[in-house]
C-alpha cells in the first residue's frame, strides 16, 4: 500500500521538481480524495455554507507544514479559537478563478460563525503560518498564494482582532517561511526569490517593528537555483539555530544554504565557506535534509555509490551519508548507510558492515536485502536479513513467514527477516532496531 501511495507522491514531487505547472484539467487538489473531516470540521463547515452558499469547494495549501482547508488556532486576544478555512466558489455569478479565505469564531456555546471573507491574491493557497511576530502582540496571519499567470508568488500578513481583520502588509516571493533563530519566541518573515532575467537568487530578512516591517538582512543564495524543495530549521553541533534550505539546481541537483544568526545579521554561512560546506552538499535531488533521529540537530544527506557497484555507470546502489554542520563551518559525518526513499526508512550501517556488506532490491518482493559482499553486489548471493514495510492488516501474514517487527508509525509496519547464517554481520533484532530511522 505504502509503494502505491508513494509512487503517487513521488510523481508529484517530479512534476514539481521539472517545474511543470498543475491546470485546471489537472487539479492537485483531485488526485488524491480529500480527506474526511473531523467532527469540529464539520461544523464549521456547515457555518460556512450557512454565510457563503454551498457551492465551494475547498482548497488545500500546497506546501508548509499545514496542509488543511481548515486551521484552527487562537489568532487574537479571546481564549478561544478561530477557523481560517480555505476555498473556492464554483457558482457561475462568482468569480471561480481565485481562493477565499473565510475566518469563523466562535460564541460562549462553542457554535460558530463566519466572521469575515476575503478574496486571496491567487489561485491556490501556496502556505500559511500562524506566528507572533513582535512582543505583546497576537499571533499574525501569513498567507503565500500561487497564481498560474505569474512566475512570482505573493503574500500578504493580516492581523485579527476584534473581529477585525487588517492587512497590514504584502511582498512578492518565489520561496517563504518564518524562523527564530535567536529563540526569543518571534519570528521573522524570511523570503527569496530569483530574478527571471538574470536568474540571481537573494534571500530577505524581514522584521516587524511596530507598524512597520523592516529589511533586517540580504543574504545571498546558490547560484544556479531553479526552485526550493524543501526547507527545516533546526539546530547546527553548537546547538544554536539554524535554516537549512534545500535548492534545487539547473542540472537537477540539490544543494544547501544554511542561514544562520549572530547579533541581528543574517548569513548564508554555506556560500562563506563555499568550499568547506557548500560544495560538499551537492546530491540527487530526493535527498532532503532533516532531523532524522529527532535529536534536535538538522542532518544534510550526501551519497556515494555503495560497495559492491561501479561508480562508472550511476545504476549502482547509494550509500547514503548524513552530516552536521559544525560551529568551525565545516561538515562532518554522523551516520553512514541505506535510505530508502519510497519506503521512508534509513538503515545505519557500520564500518564493518559497509565494508564487507552490500544492498539489493528482491525484484519480486520489492524487499531491501542485505547481503555478504562476494566481490561485487551481482555475485553476492549470501543473504544476511530483509527489510520490508507492510500494512497492519498483513502483518500477521509477514509474522507466520519469519518477520519480525522493528517499529511501527501510523499503519505501517516495518518488519525484517533474518537468514539466520552464522556471521556477525547477520545483525540481530536489537541491533537491526537500533540502527533504523523512520525518516
Amino acid at each position: 500500500m505504502k509503494k502505491i501511495i508513494s509512487a503517487v507522491l513521488v510523481t508529484l514531487i517530479c512534476l514539481t521538481l521539472a517545474g511543470c505547472s498543475i491546470t485546471d484539467n489537472f487539479a492537485a487538489d483531485e488526485l488524491l480524495q480529500a480527506p474526511m473531516m473531523t467532527q469540529q470540521q464539520k461544523s464549521i463547515h456547515e457555518a460556512l455554507t450557512n454565510a457563503v452558499g454551498s457551492e465551494i469547494v475547498l482548497k488545500y495549501p500546497k506546501n508548509g507544514d499545514n496542509r488543511s482547508a481548515f486551521v484552527i488556532q487562537n489568532v487574537d486576544d479571546e481564549p478561544t479559537e478561530e477557523a481560517i478555512v480555505f476555498y473556492q466558489h464554483t457558482s457561475s455569478d462568482t468569480d471561480q478563478s481565485t481562493a477565499y479565505v473565510n475566518i469563523l469564531d466562535q460564541d460562549d456555546d462553542g457554535e460558530w460563525s463566519s466572521v469575515v471573507e476575503f478574496q486571496g491574491l491567487g489561485s491556490e493557497i501556496d502556505r500559511i503560518f500562524i506566528s507572533p511576530l513582535e512582543e505583546g502582540k497576537s499571533p499574525s496571519i501569513i498567507i503565500g498564494y500561487q497564481a498560474l499567470s505569474s512566475a512570482l508568488n505573493q503574500f500578504q500578513i493580516y492581523s485579527y482582532d476584534e473581529e477585525t481583520l487588517d492587512t497590514v502588509y504584502n511582498d512578492t516571493y518565489t520561496f517563504l517561511t518564518v524562523m527564530d533563530l535567536d529563540g526569543d519566541g518571534y519570528y521573522n518573515i524570511f523570503k527569496a526569490s530569483i530574478d527571471s532575467e538574470t536568474g540571481e537568487t537573494q534571500g530577505i530578512v524581514i522584521e516587524k517593528s511596530g507598524s512597520d516591517f523592516n529589511t533586517l538582512s540580504k543574504v545571498s543564495m546558490s547560484e544556479y537555483t531553479s526552485s526550493f524543495v524543501n526547507c527545516v530549521q533546526g539546530e547546527i553541533s553548537d546547538g544554536s539555530q539554524a535554516l537549512f534550505i534545500d535548492t534545487l539546481k539547473t542540472d537537477g541537483t540539490v544543494m544547501t544554504d544554511i542561514i544562520t544568526e549572530s547579533y541581528g545579521t543574517f548569513q548564508n554561512v554555506a556560500l562563506v565557506f563555499e568550499e568547506k560546506v557548500s560544495a560538499k552538499t551537492v546530491r540527487p535531488s530526493s535527498y532532503l535534509t532533516t532531523d532524522i533521529d529527532s535529536d534536535g540537530v538538522c542532518e544534510i544527506p550526501t551519497t556515494k555509490t555503495m560497495t559492491g557497484y561501479s561508480s562508472d555507470d550511476g545504476s549502482g546502489m547509494l550509500l547514503t551519508i548524513w552530516n552536521v554542520f559544525n560551529s568551525d563551518y565545516t561538515l562532518s559525518t554522523k551516520y553512514k548507510g541505506y535510505y530508502s526513499i519510497n519506503d521512508g526508512y534509513f538503515f545505519n550501517m557500520s564500518s564493518a558492515m559497509i565494508k564487507g556488506a552490500t544492498v539489493k532490491l528482491d525484484e519480486n518482493t520489492g524487499e531491501t536485502v542485505f547481503y555478504k559482499l562476494d566481490n561485487t553486489a551481482e555475485e553476492s548471493t549470501t543473504e544476511l536479513f530483509r527489510i520490508n514495510v507492510v500494512n497492519s492488516s498483513e502483518y500477521e501474514n509477514y509474522r507466520e513467514l519469519g518477520y519480525m517487527l522493528i517499529c511501527e508509525q501510523g499503519q505501517l509496519k516495518y518488519i525484517v527477516k533474518r537468514s539466520g547464517i552464522d556471521d556477525s554481520l547477520c545483525l540481530k533484532l536489537n541491533e537491526i532496531k537500533e540502527s533504523f530511522y523512520v525518516v
